[in-house]
């Protein structure tokens, strides 16, 4: 039997690949027939009632649901936390444990002790299939080429790709359909509208400029503003400096590093987003760029120390339940006169 999956699976991921395809089947960005600028939000539509739930997913495709799933694998960690908040249960998920996303406290535990199917972007199909799932929940980009598989094998596939707050809230409110927590689900929304809204008022409208740096272990490049860190900029009415400048690819959240455009752009402050094993390591390593790379010393920004890190568990993956702590976090480091010093309230 196990011989038999790993042959469906190793089929199944040859046609995903084959040439063909365009480049929004294996990217981030955009749907087949539509243009970059698609908002592609999960949303729901009908109900088990009449005639099924239908679930248009990130890429437009769409699953009906007759009856609500019990057997359902959320193989990444933002919507596997969202799930978890809104009383859901998984059969299994991606690699969590290397704490950088804050889970949900009440259910940190359980989802914890989940079986593991691998990487969030190297799923382990034959482990995914084993769980003998009636509905899986993927994430766009790291895990497209996987979810093409899992249809072409006949599995209910929902992809999502939570980055702004608005994904947040589509996303809560189409969990909150398919487990018929819609109540629980507007309770969230609105807790988090309103804690976002606070701290949006509280802004300076004339907003401090900024480069938001993204390190990871072997490269270091510039967050655009459809990234996390750079939509929550954005809200706070933070100027980001990369604003205008092209992504590395279609629907890409990064742009090439280039100092001396930093240096012309002379932002106020340093932001810098990771990938890496820590936020430790990120500040370790970030600071070897800066003392081996004598450019950096002509950025002001860097000579008068105004660089700032943003943890891992608000900025690498969306903080979903927790994305008002996030926005407060960014607040909070660029006007601390106005909504108080991090260190008061965000403890690793």
């Amino acid at each position: 039997m196990k011989k038999l999956i790993v042959l469906i699976v190793s089929i199944a991921l040859c046609f995903a690949l084959l040439p063909g395809c365009s480049s929004s089947d294996m990217g981030l960005g955009v749907t087949n027939g539509s243009d970059e600028n698609r908002e592609n939000i999960i949303h729901c539509v009908g109900s088990y009632d009449e005639g099924g739930l239908k679930v248009v997913d990130y890429f437009g495709d769409e699953t009906v649901l007759e009856q609500p799933p019990q057997r359902v694998a959320v193989v990444s960690g933002t919507p596997l936390n969202i799930w978890y908040d809104l009383g859901g249960k998984s059969v299994c998920t991606s690699n969590i444990a290397d704490g950088n996303i804050k889970l949900v406290k009440e259910h940190a535990e359980e989802m914890l002790n989940l079986p593991v199917v691998g990487a969030v972007y190297a799923l382990d199909m034959e482990a995914v299939v084993a769980q003998d799932p009636d509905l899986i929940i993927t994430q766009a980009g790291v895990q497209t080429e996987a979810t093409a598989a899992l249809r072409e094998m006949g599995y209910p596939v929902i992809s999502v790709l939570p980055r702004s707050f608005q994904d947040v809230v589509e996303l809560y409110q189409a969990f909150g359909s398919i487990l018929g927590k819609e109540d629980v689900a507007a309770q969230r929304v609105d807790r988090l509208t309103t804690e976002r809204n606070t701290y949006i008022e509280k802004a300076p409208k004339d907003g401090k400029s900024v480069v938001i740096l993204y390190l990871t272990a072997s490269a270091l490049s510039v967050k655009l503003d459809n990234s996390i860190a750079g939509e929550v900029a954005n809200s706070l009415h933070i100027r980001n400096i990369a604003s205008n400048l092209p992504p590395d690819s279609i629907g890409s959240e990064t742009t090439p590093l280039d100092i001396e455009y930093i240096v012309q752009q002379n932002p106020d402050m340093i932001l810098v987003t990771s990938m890496i094993g820590s936020n430790e390591l990120a500040v370790e390593t970030m600071e070897k760029h800066f003392a081996q790379n004598q450019a950096w010393q002509t950025v002001p920004a860097v000579a008068a120390g105004q660089v700032y890190y943003l943890p891992q568990d608000y900025f690498l993956y969306n903080a979903g339940p927790y994305y008002d702590e996030g926005i407060h976090y960014m607040a909070c480091t660029v006007y601390p006169e106005i909504f108080g010093e991090v260190s008061t309230w965000y403890a690793e």
